[in-house]
């Protein structure tokens, strides 16, 4: 049932808005200094489980409590532990905290279940491989591995952070002239393939660049690097896949190990991308109770699909819903494809959009009048304008309220687009381990230091009225909630260990509210999850310490010791 859609649903939801919100307001002085008020959701009976005996961070407001009650996996109540005592039954279970911390469990706005098939491809990261000639020798001895004709496929490759010449399709010739390889940048937005892989695909010097893609050529001559994943599909189109039942099986080994990191949400930014298939196999995956609910944008470029299923905004339920459309301005800018104001250090380069303005706008009204949330990746301060100038003219021409349109990675941005976006009131989600793992090639070998300060600057835009969430965007980084943290609050670049522009860090409980209740804002879940309110569900994590406790260079050494989903704890796995 669409719930905008029905005038007595919707009346109902905005009354229980309204009671919630009462409630919550309810001793709010008394909030800001200790503990609040119990605050109790309508309901018969004993609760189930009552947590208490250590900090718990509500993030509803700046609110503590003492204790919280939970009844049919949705909180019953929260506040001073006397009050909630007062659901304590002969079967409710009592949790002592013993000092750890309780919170709502951790949001990721932004991330790509579609990755997931990357666990069994060639390890060729930074992390395990230091050199792109140690990536071609990796790639080399595996094709000396690999039966004649066999693919060899790898992922993680990043040339911004390993020095050597690039690939190119004769070097990958020459480490396996008897197999097809395919190679994926860390980034998701290029890849590499040598002669055989692109002659099973179909791609030859003739053959056009596809929309929103490109073959790379020197004089007429393809040189292996594909930009963009349309550039890419027929590569994957023609290369062995995991099928329907092993995709299954890795999506749901990513999904536990983000409960084991403290998520109980995750957010995909485009469904679609291997096809409409995605959509179908995620529905496998979460018919299986996973340890995580689960939302997610659909990939614009199968819009007439997703019209013809007829999927709506809102599509499923609390453990898996559709929210929004997705788009892709631009590229990489460690790729040093994101469209910039100005060129890449060294080169006449700008990067590239992947539409037209014109074409942009199109796509984006069409899913806007459609009702649809619409997120828009823009790493480039470039793209970002034109992804401004798009937003601006959606909205002119059909203004709705509470669209909650987002900018995703928004990543090189600048005093003045903060304010449009603020005016246009949208918001952003940041891929803080940019900061962390590719600082110091941004301030020092791609973007220089002006342009590398504008990275990522949750401080400014905080301070410029916008709501942020913080994200993996995995597979680009890990699915850890607790590091991202760290990156936001102490913006400490991997190589050197140097703060890139201090003036952008960010307080822990800040920090706290993108990982929780302003990312789920941003996925259109706060109304089920997000922080520790009565009605809401249920969904924990539980830390070792209070991280508005430690100091802020000691955020990044907390651990998750549980993860509970609706009443349940789901990490580690009960007994």
């Amino acid at each position: 049932m669409c719930m905008a859609c029905n005038p007595g649903a919707a009346e109902f939801l905005r009354m229980r808005r309204n009671v919630i919100g009462g409630m919550v307001g309810l001793g709010m002085g008394a909030w800001l200094g200790g503990t609040s008020p119990a605050r109790a959701f309508a309901g018969k009976g004993d609760a189930d489980t009552i947590f208490h005996n250590g900090p718990i961070l509500t993030l509803a407001g700046h609110g503590r409590a003492e204790a919280v009650a939970v009844r049919d996996g949705r909180i019953a109540a929260v506040g001073a532990r006397a009050e909630v005592n007062a659901l304590r039954g002969p079967r409710t279970r009592i949790i002592d905290l013993a000092g750890r911390a309780l919170l709502p469990g951790f949001v990721d706005p932004h991330m790509h279940s579609a990755m997931a098939i990357l666990a069994e491809w060639l390890d060729l990261t930074a992390f395990t491989t230091p050199t792109l000639a140690d990536a071609l020798s990796k790639v080399g001895n595996a094709a000396r591995r690999a039966r004649p004709g066999e693919w060899v496929i790898g992922q993680g490759i990043d040339p911004s952070l390993m020095p050597g010449e690039p690939l190119t399709r004769r070097s990958l010739d020459e480490a396996a002239p008897e197999n097809p390889v395919f190679i994926l940048e860390s980034n998701g937005h290029v890849g590499y393939a040598n002669s055989a892989a692109l002659a099973l695909a179909g791609i030859g010097a003739e053959r056009p660049d596809p929309p929103q893609g490109r073959y790379v050529r020197v004089d007429g001559e393809l040189t292996g690097r594909l930009e963009e994943s349309p550039a890419f599909k027929p590569i994957m189109a023609v290369m062995p896949m995991p099928d329907a039942k092993r995709f299954v099986a890795l999506t749901r080994r990513l999904f536990d190990e983000a409960a084991a990191a403290g998520c109980t949400s995750l957010h995909d930014a485009g469904i679609g991308g291997g096809g409409v298939q995605d959509l179908d196999a995620l529905d496998a995956v979460m018919a299986a109770n996973p340890p995580v609910r689960y939302s997610g944008f659909l990939t614009s470029d199968l819009m007439d699909d997703w019209v013809a299923r007829g999927l709506k905004p809102g599509h499923g339920g609390d453990r898996f819903r559709l929210t929004g459309i997705k788009f892709w301005s631009d590229g990489s800018n460690q790729a040093r494809t994101g469209y910039q104001r100005e060129p890449y250090i060294g080169t006449d380069s700008r990067g590239a959009l992947n539409y037209t303005r014109e074409a942009l706008i199109e796509g984006v009204q069409r899913a806007h009048d459609l009702g649809w949330q619409v997120g828009i990746h823009a790493n480039g301060d470039a793209a970002i304008d034109t992804t401004l100038d798009v937003y601006e003219a959606v909205l002119r021409k059909s203004p709705r309220r509470d669209h909650r349109h987002r900018i995703e990675h928004c990543s090189l941005l600048h005093g003045d687009q903060i304010r449009r976006m603020r005016q246009l009131e949208l918001s952003p989600s940041f891929l803080i381990g940019h900061i962390h793992y590719w600082g110091r090639a941004f301030r020092d070998d791609i973007l220089g230091p002006e342009r590398a300060n504008l990275y990522d600057p949750c401080a400014s835009a905080l301070k410029g009225g916008l709501r942020i969430s913080l994200h993996s965007d995995f597979n680009v980084t890990t699915i850890e909630p607790l590091r991202y943290i760290d990156n936001a609050v102490n913006r400490k670049m991997r190589d050197g260990g140097e703060v890139l522009n201090p003036s952008e860090c960010i307080t822990v409980e800040q920090a706290l509210r993108a990982v929780t209740i302003d990312a789920a804002w941003q996925c259109r879940i706060d109304d089920i999850t997000g922080s520790l309110e009565p009605g809401k569900y249920a969904d924990f994590v539980i830390l070792d310490r209070d991280p508005t406790a430690v100091r802020p260079e000691e955020v990044g050494m907390l651990a998750v010791r549980e993860t509970w989903l609706q009443g349940v704890r789901r990490y580690p796995h009960p007994d």
